[in-house]
């Protein structure tokens, strides 16, 4: 009996020393492999996070490109191939999303990106800089330049009205201006006349005023004598003699030059009948032309 008993109690002890063992082993195997897959699931976790980061940092580039205005177009190729570099690392990051070794290196590449982007916007900014320099020269060059064309306007304009002052200025004026009907006596005199069947001769004088505008010199009087029919009498009929006058060209009877000092003068035109030829009775107009301008009008009347 004690013998059996003791045979049991050794063999209970050695499988209670075994099972130890075993628990021991299975305890540490367990924990070895907890250990493990925490590790695996920590560094899992990590290489996402480092992804989703760096998507997050490409996404921010391209959205900062996205909102810069470049007018210079070199610069603007250059922005352009960036942008589609960073494109492509986004696709890379989804094509190797569980490669650390490659999200480790499309990181570094962003981050020289990024750098490349804040040179880009620094020289961005100051070409902006500048073109709004330049803008507001070119506006203040504008303003700069309808001012003086607008200077040039009122100067021009002040000349002409000077010009037209002056050459308004300069037209010769009569103070007094008379015209009459002559006859031819036997005796070589000449005296009026108001009979239409006598006249011979239509004598107009005209007192010319002083003018210190005027250009001295000779000085080219045209005598226009109308008809009451509105004919302008010549001394031929078949002579058609023609000046400028108001802008017109139109027929004139007489013409006579003087010389004018800018001191007022005496001058009379005298104006001969053809010969073998009368006039009609009735009011007669005499205008008097000189530089194109009307300078003295007048009328008499034969019966």
């Amino acid at each position: 009996m004690t013998d059996s008993a003791d045979s049991n109690s050794k063999k209970l002890l050695i499988a209670v020393i075994i099972l130890a063992i075993t628990t021991v082993v299975l305890g540490i195997l367990v924990f070895t492999k907890s250990q493990t897959v925490e590790t695996k699931v920590n560094a899992i976790s990590g290489l996402e996070v480092e992804k989703l980061q760096l998507q997050n940092d490409l996404q921010d580039m391209l959205i900062q490109y996205d909102t810069v205005t470049v007018a210079n177009e070199q610069l603007s190729a250059e922005i352009t191939a960036q942008q589609e570099q960073i494109r492509e690392m986004l696709k890379e990051i989804d094509k190797h999303k569980d490669d650390a070794y490659i999200i480790s290196k499309l990181k570094k590449e962003a981050a020289t990106l990024r750098d490349i982007m804040k040179g880009y916007l620094v020289t961005i900014d100051s070409l902006n800089t500048m073109n709004q320099d330049l803008i507001r020269d070119n506006n203040y060059l504008v303003e700069e330049l309808v001012e003086a064309k607008t200077k040039t306007k009122e100067l021009e304009s002040t000349k002409e009205n000077l010009e037209n002052i002056v050459a308004t200025g300069s037209i010769l004026q009569t103070l007094e201006m008379t015209a009459v009907g002559l006859r031819m006596r036997n005796n070589g005199t000449q005296k009026e006349t108001n009979r239409a069947d006598k006249t011979e001769i239509i004598r107009t004088c005209a007192k010319i005023g002083e003018n210190r505008i005027a250009t001295a010199g000779r000085k080219t009087i045209y005598l226009r004598i109308i008809s009451q029919d509105g004919v302008v009498l010549q001394p031929e009929m078949s002579e058609d003699q023609s000046f400028n006058f108001d802008g017109v060209s139109g027929k004139y009877s007489v013409k006579r030059t003087f010389e004018y000092a800018n001191e007022s003068a005496d001058v009379c035109v005298f104006f001969n009948i053809p010969a073998d030829s009368e006039i009609p009775e009735g009011n007669y107009i005499v205008e008097m032309y000189e530089g194109g301008a009307l300078i003295g009008k007048a009328d008499f009347d034969l019966k």
